[in-house]
């Protein structure tokens, strides 16, 4: 909820009110690309409104730090001012509920509230997330802090108590491509949901070959044993290597595309390379353009010879000097000039020429970076650990 707060200041002149709305916009500004350059993962909207009395400061922003720093530049100016920016999570409106686990399979995210939004990313069953706002639906912030919004249907909203006994549960993730979760220990009896590689579940025990499993929402399910793995075991001891990264990617081949796709039922190009990495226990950037900032950069201007199996080949178009200027899709390289991508359908293309069948000369003239993400989770370098993900611990 947003409290309105005036900051009291001498005005000089009355037109000086009107031109303060104004002046106040380079302020705005300089806050906002310190503290929220891309607004796929931080949120900082925030206008000055000019009135006949005070002007106005209004928006939201999920970073408080950003706020307090506008506020006392802002100070500085010759007029008075009320503050009407909300700091999200709105603890009130959400009514202490700032946290959320997905509940079902497959869950979208949207740029907007509603189902005729497009589409911008996916979340698999048991994905933690933080809850900003809701509004029908809920504005949520993802392990890779991706920002959008998410169908009331998809999560399930919890306390910080809630969450933090979640999070302190036993818990199984299912690894296989694809499968479901039935109403007993039978594969015959009712469907519960189906499930896909990366869901994460409470474990409840076991009866048979089966694991009793819950879900976020409160429902409770089976899944044959050898289908899931204990959750922390694999989160400590899973980490990526060129042959895992390799082995794991040719399991989708043939997936088909779907733009803002993040799971094994259908992917989009970052989509593809995210989820790979995401079965060998690190979390990705979400888009190719930010994926491309992660990591270790490798050097291609003189083509592949560079590049190491695992490795992310970005492609897109050069500035005047040659340095990258706009990447708009990622594939994963394979050796010998060959990498995997999700384009219509994860399916191979090669660099090298001598591969007549996949050659493209097209990804050729567009390869415009690389980066090297194995080994370098944890390090500063954007890409982390599930382990040690912050939204996969105890919240303080």
């Amino acid at each position: 909820m947003t409290v309105m707060k005036r900051i009291l200041l001498p005005v000089f002149v009355a037109a000086s009110v009107a031109l303060a709305g104004q002046d106040l916009a380079p302020v705005i500004k300089s806050v906002q690309e310190k503290y929220a350059p891309d607004k796929r993962t931080a949120l900082f909207s925030v206008e000055a409104i000019k009135t006949n009395g005070p002007v106005v400061l209004n928006g939201e922003t999920n970073i408080p730090q950003a706020k307090a720093e506008l506020l006392e530049k802002a100070a500085k100016s010759d007029v008075e001012m009320i503050d009407a920016i909300n700091v999200l999570p709105d603890e009130k409106g959400l009514e202490g509920k700032t946290y959320g686990v997905v509940s079902i399979s497959v869950a979208t995210l949207r740029y907007g509230p509603s189902y005729a939004s497009e589409q911008a990313s996916q979340l698999l069953m048991g994905t933690p997330v933080r809850i900003l706002k809701k509004s029908g639906w809920y504005l949520v912030q993802t392990p890779e802090n991706y920002i959008a919004w998410v169908s009331a249907s998809g999560i399930t909203p919890m306390t910080k108590q809630q969450y933090n006994e979640y999070v302190s549960a036993k818990k199984v993730i299912y690894l296989p491509e694809y499968g479901f979760a039935y109403s007993k220990p039978d594969v015959k009896s009712e469907r519960v949901s189906d499930v896909v590689a990366g869901n994460m579940f409470k474990y409840e025990g076991t009866k048979g070959k089966f694991a009793k499993v819950s879900f976020a929402d409160g429902r409770e399910a089976y899944i044959p044993k050898s289908e899931v793995t204990d959750f922390s075991a694999w989160a400590k001891n899973t980490r990526p290597t060129e042959e895992s990264i390799i082995k794991t990617a040719y399991r989708f081949m043939g997936v088909p595309y779907l733009w803002a796709g993040t799971s094994s039922k259908m992917l989009d190009c970052s989509g593809f390379s995210k989820t790979v990495y995401l079965l060998n226990g690190l979390i990705l950037a979400r888009d190719a353009s930010q994926q491309c900032l992660t990591g270790q950069n490798i050097d291609v201007s003189e083509g592949y010879k560079n590049l190491r199996p695992g490795d992310l080949v970005f492609f897109g178009n050069r500035k005047a000097d040659g340095s990258p200027n706009r990447v708009w899709h990622v594939g994963i390289y394979v050796g010998d000039g060959i990498f995997i991508h999700e384009a219509g359908k994860v399916h191979l293309t090669s660099f090298n020429p001598e591969h007549k069948d996949i050659y493209s000369k097209y990804y050729v003239d567009i390869l415009v970076r690389a980066t090297r993400i194995i080994g370098t989770e944890d390090k500063g370098m954007g890409v982390t650990s599930v382990e040690n993900n912050p939204y996969f611990a105890l919240q303080q």
